[in-house]
């Protein structure tokens, strides 16, 4: 036995003296001390000193079994999948019991850009234990990453009937009818998804857009309105989860900001902030993110911070118009009118032609005592849409 291993099931032998038992002791909680730091280490992306921390801990005799997972896991994170896969292979050995150590693999394998590899390991193992729904789910995500829809489902759905409470496999089999444009089986799987998560966010979120999809708006709004319960303190899987979906399209951040305020507490907000800040952290240059970041934390009341987050969106991409104009609002409702007229120019002149800027600009224009621009350009609203009553009676005042 390793040392500082402390069977729980042992008391201490009669022929340890004391000072060699309480050596023993302090060896076990040393041990146990640097998984922890290993741990917080890894949480928070410092691989190297969290690989470091494990190794030690390994020295010490840790009896941690979650302690090869946490090895791989630093493997992953610094790059090294190759080695994370033979890692979870040499865990697993003939032990075909080990299903965690098996699915391990093949993510890592997958991880490794070893895809067929990775498919095999997980078809022996489910050869091996056909009743583990967890395999299934998971063969069925790689399948469906190369966009083999049709294996994807039968896995995901072999999961659910193992596992009726497998959420995720509903979620992924919903997304795969979603990809062949089966939406009302898209929707149908989502709704039994939100019945065992009925407080996952992310779950919430796609069953609203699946229900605005097919038109059935009710039921849209209902969804939406029961979002308003996810706890972010508790859903740290969600906000990961979720953050991954945004980045891949920002503009899902809209079917959250079109709910009216009265409709949703904060905590929505606060969620959805949450994880706009997880994916750019992946991504700090990604000036969409930024962009719903800034428009999250002006909902939130926060509007020197929502100015911040959009000027960094537009520092990144000058001509993105969405950003300057947010920013001129901004600037307008916090009286710095040279500043929002600044920005709402430079809008335009990157393409943003809409009446409701040109009517903006000209009130700023108007503020500042230019009035011939002011006509201008509310004459260039009314060229866009010669009913917009503002810049019809903004114009008329000006004439008088």
């Amino acid at each position: 036995m390793p040392r500082g291993v402390v069977p729980h099931h042992q008391t201490p032998s009669p022929r340890l003296s004391p000072t060699e038992w309480m050596e023993l002791l302090k060896s076990h909680y040393e041990a146990a001390d640097q998984v922890r730091r290993g741990v917080c280490l890894l949480n928070a992306g410092r691989y190297d000193e969290a690989a470091a921390a494990f190794s030690k801990a390994r020295q010490l005799g840790s009896a941690d079994r979650s302690l090869p997972a946490y090895i791989a896991g630093c493997l992953v994170g610094q790059g090294r999948t190759a080695e994370a896969a033979d890692h979870w292979a040499k865990r697993v050995g003939n032990d075909h019991r080990d299903t965690v150590s098996r699915v391990r693999r093949g993510q890592a394998l997958w991880a490794a850009g070893k895809g067929v590899a990775a498919i095999e390991s997980l078809r022996s193992a489910i050869r091996d234990d056909p009743e583990c729904a967890e395999l299934h789910y998971q063969l069925g995500t790689i399948l469906a990453a190369t966009e083999r829809f049709d294996e994807a489902e039968l896995r995901f759905t072999q999961a659910i009937t193992i596992d009726r409470e497998q959420a995720e496999a509903l979620v992924s089999l919903a997304l795969c009818c979603g990809a062949r444009g089966a939406a009302g089986e898209a929707l149908s799987h989502l709704q039994r998804a939100q019945a065992r998560r009925p407080h996952d966010a992310r779950i919430g979120l796609l069953l609203a857009e699946a229900a605005k999809a097919m038109q059935q708006q009710g039921l849209a709004v209902r969804v939406r309105a029961s979002i308003s319960e996810v706890d972010v303190r508790e859903d740290h899987r969600g906000i990961e989860e979720l953050s991954r979906l945004i980045e891949a399209d920002p503009d899902f951040v809209d079917a959250f900001l079109s709910i009216p305020a009265g409709e949703v507490d904060e905590r929505v907000f606060a969620m959805l902030l949450a994880t706009l800040e997880v994916a750019l952290e992946r991504q700090p240059e990604h000036a969409e993110l930024h962009f719903h970041c800034g428009r999250v934390l002006e909902r939130l009341g926060r509007r020197d911070d929502a100015i911040g987050e959009n000027e960094r969106a537009v520092e990144i991409d000058p001509t993105f118009t969405r950003a300057l104009i947010e920013l001129g609002k901004l600037y307008h409702e916090t009286d710095r009118t040279e500043d929002a007229t600044t920005r709402l120019e430079q809008a335009i002149v990157a393409g943003a032609k809409y009446a409701d800027v040109y009517c903006l600009l000209g009130n700023l224009y108007r503020d500042q005592g230019q009035v011939g621009r002011a006509r201008s350009a509310y004459r260039s609203a009314l060229a866009i849409n010669n009913r917009y009553e503002a810049a019809q009676q903004a114009l008329a005042a000006l004439s008088t």
